[in-house]
């Protein structure tokens, strides 16, 4: 297992050996997790290509549904919470 080391600024360098083995390159972005007791999970994500996606699935939301759902979910809530109907 290839060791590294943390730098002045933050920055951890990625053996050769595994940016060559998985394709990496200057740029590529990553999310990072922390799991606690010193255990970091780095995974590769690319950030345009999940934006695209979410915007592409936000193309097809009727936002005339889900205004109507959240309007009848909210007096629902109102009547339990307050014992009382809206108006029709």
């Amino acid at each position: 297992m290839p060791v590294t080391k943390l730098d002045d600024k933050g920055r951890i360098l990625l053996p050769g050996s595994l940016r060559k083995a998985e394709k990496l390159k200057e740029g590529d972005e990553f999310a990072v997790d922390s799991l606690g007791d010193g255990v970091f999970i780095l995974k590769k994500i690319d950030l345009r290509s999940l934006l695209e996606e979410a915007i592409e699935k936000a193309k097809g939301i009727d936002h005339e549904k889900v205004e109507r759902e959240s309007e009848e979910e909210s007096n629902r809530l109102a009547e339990e919470r307050f014992e009382f109907s809206p108006r029709q």
